[in-house]
């Protein structure tokens, strides 16, 4: 393996370090009332991965050899501990497949150390912006989607250039499915990204799961969202005992310019704090264009949100957020001005069960039917709202508002339920 600058070595040593930081809750699981009605759960979905042939990796080039295999396809390629050091080129100076990258074959899932998260790291701080760039824009360190994939007990050093350090973009079945567990991730734009992005994946399914993992020191920890023309795309995401922090959000959850989108994402004991805002969670978000017709479901259980006061962040290569506090809910939000875009017919619902949001900055959790950033005009009508509050979740204090600016056709509503 390539040797480290000991400025680098400090930077890697950060990252490991910060992975072995404790992240239970003290939340009591006997406590929380699960919802009625069925819960669509992932399940084992590296199965398919785990069942075929194990793959012994050593280094760097042997990770690469093994990772661009076609062969490989259904393998799991078990990484020895130690330091990965990514590169665009190889030590001959000819171009590696992929710019440097590492996208999985179908069926394909990657492990270091089980019980050891620390133990395998993966350096992509060297890749440089071309790595990542695309048709589409950017994406990231790792790229997963070719049918069931897994990427576990692993730390990614990240790069900021990065659209994640793991991206589920890669398009070959009409539905993915991607397991992330046990896996530290900082520096790059987000930890994980589980998007179906533009008209090629529209109408695609995308299962996940995002286990004990850490992210921080991006623009967003965790990014759900039917994103840009990924129109009629249905996400669903189990995540668990995650923890997010030293982000701009902790968590963003919305379909962005895509219609008829759906998406559910169960919550159970994740930890978002120290981030500018917590999470946000909506159904249809529009820059330009239209975003209308998306519904999304967000359940809660023993997950906190709560001292998002961050104001100095690590990476501001995303969006222009003005939102700063701990949850942010709004079923439309049309951030263009002078009536450049349109959300309308959106809905989210979000039930919590033993949950906190206190002390973030601004406030706790502000929920909108449809919002706007043009106060002269409406983001659009029929978007609807509704929170649930179970158990200890309804001492949370909430800012309820059906319209901003007011609709005045009144089709736009926020509804709170204790």
């Amino acid at each position: 393996m390539r040797p480290l600058s000991p400025a680098r070595a400090v930077y890697i040593g950060a990252i490991v370090a910060a992975s072995m930081m404790a992240c239970t809750d003290g939340t009591d699981a006997s406590r929380i009332t699960e919802p009625t009605g069925p819960i669509p759960m992932v399940g084992s979905m590296h199965a398919s991965a785990s069942l075929g042939d194990v793959v012994s990796v050593a280094d760097v080039e042997q990770l690469y050899a093994a990772i661009n295999d076609p062969a490989n396809a259904g393998a799991m390629l078990l990484l020895a501990p130690g330091t990965y050091v990514l590169s665009a080129k190889n030590a001959s100076g000819a171009t590696r497949p992929n710019a440097g990258r590492l996208e999985l074959q179908r069926d394909m899932s990657v492990s270091g150390v089980a019980g050891n998260r620390t133990a395998v790291v993966i350096d992509a701080a060297r890749l440089p912006q071309s790595s990542f760039t695309m048709p589409f824009g950017r994406t990231g360190v790792f790229r997963t989607g070719h049918g069931s994939n897994a990427i576990e007990w692993l730390t990614i050093a990240g790069n900021p250039l990065a659209a994640a350090a793991i991206e589920t973009e890669l398009v070959s079945t009409p539905e993915a499915q991607v397991r992330v567990a046990h896996v530290v991730a900082g520096n790059s734009a987000r930890g994980v990204d589980v998007r179906n992005v533009g008209a090629a994946m529209a109408g695609r399914r995308l299962r996940a799961e995002i286990i004990d993992s850490e992210f921080f020191r991006g623009v967003e920890g965790i990014r759900v969202a039917n994103f840009v023309g990924a129109d009629r795309g249905d996400i669903s995401v189990i995540m668990s005992g995650n923890r997010s922090y030293q982000n701009v959000l902790g968590c963003i959850v919305e379909s962005n310019r895509s219609s008829f989108a759906t998406i559910y994402v169960r919550s159970s004991g994740d930890r978002f704090e120290d981030n500018g805002l917590g999470c946000q969670i909506g159904a249809g978000l529009a820059s330009s264009g239209v975003a209308s017709s998306n519904s999304t479901v967000f359940d809660c259980h023993g997950s906190h949100f709560t001292d998002n006061t961050r104001t100095e962040f690590f990476n501001n290569t995303g969006p222009d957020f003005q939102d700063f506090g701990g949850v942010l809910v709004a079923a439309g939000d049309v951030i263009a001005t002078g009536g450049a875009a349109v959300a309308s017919s959106n809905t989210v619902a979000m039930r919590l069960w033993g949950c906190k949001a206190q002390g973030n900055q601004h406030f706790d959790f502000e929920v909108y039917g449809a919002r706007s950033r043009d106060p002269g005009i409406i983001a659009g009508v029929d978007n609807h709202t509704t929170i649930e509050l179970h158990g200890v979740s309804k001492r949370i204090d909430i800012l309820s508002v059906d319209s901003s600016p007011v609709d005045p056709s009144g089709t736009n509503t926020s509804t709170v339920i204790r």
